[in-house]
């Protein structure tokens, strides 16, 4: 036979589970505009009929409903998603990361624009001026003006290699801040891996360490390519629970249930010499994509003349010893105003940063082959360093290439990231109208269960109070 409050507990069920429902869609709301934050959704399910399947149970046509419990409170999130994001974000940091780098070249070297002022626009000035003194040997004025252009192209090697030295060093401490960032990054994600496992086998589902957790996964991507391995934890752990996660990167494991690698990057000569997670070497070449990876290239490794920066320094230093080598021999074949052999013009060997323009009079010019003023060794001088502005104008355009790859990739890789980004979101983020829908639906259910409670009371009374009172 079944209970007389059979009914009222099936109601008291219902108020709790659509209680449960309405507090859930309230914590969406107010969570709507929370960084890395997933909706929530409470999983209903119809509790066990009575009466349950016994000898002895009560013979009457099938089961009666006891009501409704809430299974569990569940993350609305697509993992597979979040791979395919992050393997965008990976790409997206890698790329970006030399564009950025490019850009911070291109503005150094000023070649480009309506008014370049780089060292092209320095050598031909230069280039024009002894070609003018070719015509105007004895010009003093033109003279002054040679020797002014020839320490501006001597200060332009100074500057420019100063510059890019500059940024490269601090290439380097954005590799340092990278370094301890994803150590940091790893080491919270260990503590919540740790915090998770000890949660789960209770039977909870802990929903904020899980989406804190993604935030941070998501979030060290961008510094470098990696795998995410769900793991699950022993216990009393719910089908819906999402286990430990375990991160791999270049097919190392970097960090599992138990620990995590601490990424090293040396540097002791200025350059990165070495890279390891925990000990465990991993080569430049397969360092996972992402931000590091970019900043490592940029920066230097391997050798002093390895990486974007380096390489152009090395490129400069040729490029200025180069030019102070054929100036000097060529100006070394004139004579001077009093028909005495010429000496050199610039110092020879110092690369870009010691390229000095020697103090000589003006008198010391030799523009001129003999001593009659013909003018010829100025267009000597002139022609000899046509081969340096030949070689700068093709690192100038290696630049410009690498610089428009980078840029063109990382509008690719944005494109895509933002792609994955939409349906991501699309997914697992707090949609208001939705929300606002789901609360009406509870609230109804709410008080529809109320009411329940309430005939079944008018019903309860009519009993106790109003039956067995005939013939009082």
């Amino acid at each position: 036979m079944r209970s007389t409050f059979h009914g009222l507990e099936t109601a008291r069920r219902a108020l709790l589970t659509q209680q449960s429902g309405l507090y859930t869609t309230g914590n969406n709301i107010a969570n709507a505009n929370t960084l890395g934050y997933t909706r929530q959704r409470v999983n209903f399910q119809a509790t066990e009929g009575w009466p349950p399947p016994s000898v002895n149970r009560s013979q009457f046509a099938g089961q009666l409903g006891s009501g409704v419990s809430a299974e569990s409170i569940q993350r609305i999130r697509d993992f597979y998603l979040d791979v395919q994001f992050r393997a965008e974000n990976s790409k997206l940091g890698y790329h970006g990361s030399n564009a950025s780098a490019m850009a911070k070249l291109e503005d150094i070297l000023n070649e480009t624009g309506k008014d370049p002022v780089g060292l092209s626009k320095t050598l031909s000035d230069y280039w024009q001026v002894w070609q003018e003194l070719s015509t105007n040997p004895e010009n003093d004025g033109v003279r002054e003006v040679v020797i002014e252009k020839g320490n501006a192209v001597a200060e332009t090697f100074q500057h420019l290699h100063n510059s890019i030295e500059f940024y490269r060093q601090d290439l380097g401490k954005q590799v340092d801040g990278g370094v301890d960032k994803i150590n940091s990054l790893l080491r919270e994600i260990d503590d919540l891996n740790r915090q998770i496992a000890q949660m789960e086998p209770h039977g909870y589902l802990p929903n904020n360490l899980y989406d804190e957790r993604d935030r941070l996964v998501d979030e060290l991507s961008g510094y470098m390519e990696i795998e995410v391995e769900k793991v699950p934890n022993e216990g009393n752990v719910k089908a819906l629970a999402e286990g430990t996660y375990v991160i791999r990167a270049n097919g190392i494991e970097i960090l599992n249930d138990d620990r995590y690698l601490e990424l090293e990057v040396d540097k002791p000569d200025g350059y990165v010499t070495n890279i390891s997670f925990g000990g465990i070497p991993v080569d430049i070449v397969n360092m996972p994509q992402g931000s590091m990876k970019s900043l490592i290239e940029n920066y230097g490794y391997g050798s002093a003349d390895n990486g974007t920066y380096s390489e152009l320094l090395a490129d400069l230093d040729k490029l200025a010893n180069d030019f102070a080598a054929s100036v000097n021999a060529a100006h070394m074949e004139g004579v001077t105003k009093d028909g005495s052999p010429a000496g050199a013009l610039f110092t020879e060997g110092a690369g870009a940063a010691g390229i000095r323009m020697l103090d000589i009079t003006l008198d010391q010019l030799a523009p001129s082959v003999t001593a009659t003023g013909d003018g010829k060794n100025a267009r000597n001088v002139a022609d000899s360093f046509k081969g340096v502005m030949n070689e700068y104008e093709t690192v100038i355009g290696r630049i410009g290439v690498q610089a428009q790859f980078a840029n063109q990739q990382t509008k690719s890789a944005g494109n895509l990231k933002v792609a994955v980004e939409e349906k991501r979101l699309s997914v697992s983020t707090v949609h208001l109208d939705e929300e606002m829908m789901n609360m009406i639906k509870f609230q109804h259910a709410y008080n529809a269960a109320a009411r329940t409670i309430t005939v079944i009371d008018e019903m309860l009374d009519k009993i106790v109070n109003g039956m067995g009172v005939g013939g009082r």
